[in-house]
């Protein structure tokens, strides 16, 4: 059973290898398993805005990539429906840290809730999302993004 996630996340690494905007905005997935997605970027002079703190686009960007690396992971195909941020706090960090928690599911309704933080550990960001799920099993998935993309 171990085995076999440890395949289906590298299958999904090569399913998110081609969202190419993640990947310019330097977000990276560190683990996801059946509890949680953890997402970060190193913040960068182009994730600033005119006050100095990270653009909220940066973080909505963070918080809608670690929602969809949980859902696709516990239920593939997972598209979001919707997602709401509460901004809490100006980011002046240089590193951001998004953990991502399923909440509910029901029929082809997941809902999570994603919380970003800054690198002294304060909650910059709560972000609510809600995802339809399509019905595909994770071994259709496996057949589509088992090779590397």
């Amino acid at each position: 059973m171990q085995e076999e996630k440890a395949c289906y996340e590298r299958e999904l690494r090569n399913f998110f290898r081609g969202d190419k905007y993640v990947e310019l905005s330097g977000i990276v997935i560190e683990e996801v398993d059946d509890t949680k997605a953890v997402i970060t970027a190193e913040v960068k002079k182009e994730h600033l805005n005119a006050n100095g703190c990270v653009q909220g686009g940066m973080l909505y960007t963070m918080a809608d990539f670690a929602f969809a690396v949980l859902g696709n992971y516990l239920h593939p195909f997972t598209v979001t429906q919707c997602g709401h941020i509460n901004y809490l706090r100006p980011a002046f960090t240089t590193k951001l840290t998004a953990v991502a928690k399923e909440t509910a599911k029901a029929g082809h309704t997941s809902l999570s809730e994603v919380v970003i933080t800054g690198d002294d550990g304060k909650v910059c960001c709560v972000c609510q999302f809600n995802g339809f799920v399509k019905d595909t099993d994770k071994e259709e998935f496996t057949k589509k993004y088992g090779e590397e993309q």
